[in-house]
């Protein structure tokens, strides 16, 4: 298995809860006008989970399916998941996301309860070390 396809299985394989070792993140922007700030952590064991900007609390996520798409031999697979957000034991939304590689191609987030999809992009400039930081709000 090539280096880059094993890195970026081990990213969508990765942890669970908080006390989880982080394996990577990225800082993501969406909603109307960009309002909605959220990091998608990738945990060691195989896990994510999603924080908003503004709360304290991470959503676990559980992921339910994973297709690959091999755009060209010489590229970074495509993969295609969906993970679920489960709160109080009730599903409260779907998250799907396509990488390639390191890049977030695409995320939208579909709530449960009336099928409202909110997409998202990457946002590079929120990234640092330690998690996302976004400036605060006027």
């Amino acid at each position: 298995m090539k280096a880059w396809l094993a890195t970026a299985v081990a990213l969508l394989l990765a942890g669970t809860a908080s006390g989880a070792t982080v394996q990577d993140h990225r800082c993501l922007t969406g909603g109307r006008n960009d309002s909605i700030h959220l990091e998608w952590r990738w945990l060691a064991d195989g896990q994510s989970d999603v924080r908003y900007a503004g709360h304290r609390e991470r959503l676990p996520l559980r992921r339910v399916s994973l297709e690959t798409t091999v755009l060209a031999e010489d590229r970074p697979y495509q993969l295609d998941s969906i993970w679920e957000e489960h709160v109080d034991g009730r599903l409260n939304g779907r998250y799907l996301l396509s990488t390639q590689g390191a890049l977030v191609l695409d995320l939208r987030y579909e709530r449960a309860r009336d099928g409202r999809s909110t997409s998202f992009h990457d946002d590079p400039e929120a990234w640092q070390e330690d998690g996302c930081h976004w400036p605060s709000a006027p």
